[in-house]
């Protein structure tokens, strides 16, 4: 038992004491998000005023980390009740104290309870409230939480209504430093304008001299309207539905995008969602799926949704007093009452556009069940590379190994077996590895992966290589530091080179960035002078070099004599090994040769790539 901890020890905070040392359980954190919350929770305060029907506009200005909010709705009640107490200084100082606890004052608005204006007070520098009623104007200011003048007096204003000004306190907020970004808060009122039809936000930044008003004349389409990029059909969806003292709002937009679904209650926007967005998904995924006559998963369903539901609620019950979730339950009920009701009129009313939607999500499932199948030939294609690192008998009967592997080796890539076994004698066996290809290589620019990995003579390059596929891909466990492409210098051998290119861009792309992927050139001709022989690898080298002798071509690697392998591919003086440099141009090129759309290679031979005039019948 700890002697050192007794009765003493225990204290009890006033609410002011509580508030400041305890910002995080009003204000949900003592960072700059804690202050943002605040400034929200004072403009919530005007927005419960237009929901009750006064006041059309509200005025933000932003002095550095001064904050100002005007309204001009009712004004706060102001004077002395008959036990003495001060009615504007305990509304934004004494706990339970508000006109919010009946619904005859205010029905369906964010705060309730009237704590979030006190925190704000509480947690301020400097914190004054003016409020004009009655032809009277009563003024309360605060520093650091305690009361340090109160005045009342007669007014000329004739407009009523509230101001606060208000600096939040670095001692309270104190896990990073206070700036306030303007943007942040015209992006809060750009989203509260969608809830408020009719309500005018104008923000003023003093610092900066930049004035905006946000005013939403649609409410939730406009916010569809401004978050639905590449829309699938032309009409969104828009309903409201009324139940006793509940309603609902939704507007929903299937877009070529991301989901994005904002959820709003009693016009406090709810980011970790609630009751009534789980109703709107279950709907979505009910009724598309008994309509459609699929049976789309609820995120299938909601593939690429930019939606919004906005409910109003005589009590709600939040998840917290930053009020981030809803958790009433008949909200549930009536956002899937809201949606499955329209859902009928809608696709009657838009044929067209429900059978979009449909198409769009069929083709969506498609493409998803086609990258899961992707998916799993790449975990077996992985566990095949990771297998043959281990067991050398699983390595590809075409490959003929070098005796030293390692950053070292290289690794040649030939076609057949008669390039195969002309390379194999030339080469230096303890450097270079020769891989041979019987057949054409999968385009994997083109085809789809899972069919592109079970292709042969792809498992066997991958294998020989040891180094993992994509995300996988560890150049430390490479079994060969290059790989050299050894083909025919024709149009086929191209053709082949391309193919493998189009391997390593698919499945190996930091294998090119590492200039790891080269090109070992083979001789088209051969002239002999004497005692000597000369290799020239086109028809350019060999018109201007001048030499004169007994000339002869090669029509492919399987031509060339174990010498004239020797002596002009692995040769120090006249091997010619290219690295294949990366670059968005040509990376863009072998896309365009060898991708899946047809249009740029019809352009690319159309554009001047062959010479038809020299094509006779």
């Amino acid at each position: 038992m700890d002697t050192n901890y007794g009765i003493n020890d225990i204290e009890t905070l006033s609410f002011k004491d509580g508030v400041r040392k305890r910002i995080a359980m009003y204000l949900g954190s003592a960072d700059m998000q804690g202050v943002y919350n605040a400034i929200q929770e004072i403009i919530s305060n005007s927005i419960d005023e237009f929901y009750m029907g006064y006041g059309k506009e509200i005025s933000i200005s932003l002095d550095g980390n001064i904050v100002i909010v005007k309204d001009y709705a009712r004004g706060v009640p102001f004077g002395k009740k008959e036990d003495g107490s001060n009615v504007l200084v305990d509304i934004y100082s004494k706990p339970h104290t508000g006109g919010k606890f009946n619904d005859k004052v205010y029905n369906s608005v964010a705060g309730l309870n009237g704590i979030g204006a006190k925190a704000t007070c509480l947690s301020s520098k400097d914190f004054e409230v003016t409020s004009y009623r009655d032809g009277k104007r009563a003024t309360a200011i605060f520093k650091k939480g305690e009361l340090v003048s109160y005045e009342e007096e007669r007014s000329d204003r004739k407009q009523t209504g509230t101001t606060v000004k208000f600096t939040p306190d670095e001692e309270v907020y104190n896990l990073e430093p206070i700036k306030i970004d303007f943007d942040v808060l015209c992006n809060t009122c750009k989203n509260l304008s969608y809830l408020t039809k009719g309500l005018s936000f104008k923000l003023e930044d003093c610092k900066n001299s930049k004035n905006i008003i946000y005013c939403a004349k649609n409410g939730l389409l406009d916010l569809i309207s401004d978050k639905a990029e590449n829309p699938i059909h032309e009409h969104p969806f828009y309903y409201q539905l009324k139940d006793g003292q509940n309603e609902v709002e939704i507007a929903l937009q299937w877009t070529k995008g991301k989901e994005n679904i904002f959820v709003f209650t009693n016009g406090l926007e709810n980011i970790e969602g609630g009751t009534s967005l789980t109703g709107l998904k279950t709907a979505i995924t009910r009724n598309l799926n008994k309509e459609f006559r699929r049976n789309f998963t609820g995120e299938m369903a909601r593939t690429g949704l930019v939606a919004a539901i906005a409910c109003k609620t005589p009590n709600p019950s939040f998840a917290n007093q930053t009020k981030t979730k809803i958790n009433n339950p008949e909200l549930r009920q009536l956002a899937d009452r809201a949606f499955s009701e329209y859902f009928k009129i809608y696709v009657k009313k838009y044929a067209q556009d429900a059978e979009a939607i449909k198409e769009f999500l069929s083709k969506e499932e498609k493409a998803e069940e086609a990258a899961d199948r992707a998916r799993n030939a790449v975990i077996n294609a992985q566990a095949k590379i990771a297998n043959s690192r281990n067991k050398k008998t699983v390595m590809p009967e075409k490959l003929k190994d070098a005796e030293f592997l390692g950053e070292d080796a290289i690794l040649l890539i030939a076609e057949g077996n008669s390039a195969m076994a002309g390379l194999a004698s030339g080469r230096d066996t303890e450097k270079y590895g020769i891989l041979a290809i019987r057949g054409k290589i999968r385009n994997l620019l083109s085809c789809p992966l899972e069919e592109g990995l079970e292709n042969e003579e792809v498992q066997s390059i991958l294998t020989a290589l040891g180094c993992g596929i994509l995300d996988k891909y560890d150049s430390k466990k490479l079994r060969y530091g290059k790989v050299a492409i050894a083909v025919d210098a024709d149009d086929d051998g191209c053709h082949i080179a391309c193919l493998i290119m189009s391997l390593f861009k698919a499945l190996i792309p930091q294998f090119i960035e590492e200039n790891r992927l080269c090109w070992l050139k083979a001789p088209l001709f051969k002239v002999k002078k004497g005692k000597n022989n000369y290799y020239f690898y086109d028809e350019d080298e060999l018109n201007n070099s001048g030499i004169k002798g007994e000339q002869s071509r090669f029509k492919g690697l399987g031509e060339l004599t174990a010498e004239d392998t020797k002596n002009s591919m692995f040769d120090k003086d006249n091997q010619r090994i290219e690295i294949l440099i990366p670059d968005d141009n040509s990376f863009y090129r072998l896309e365009e040769l060898m991708g899946p759309s047809v249009q740029p290679r019809k352009d690319f031979v159309f554009s001047g790539a062959i010479d038809f005039s020299k094509i006779v019948d």
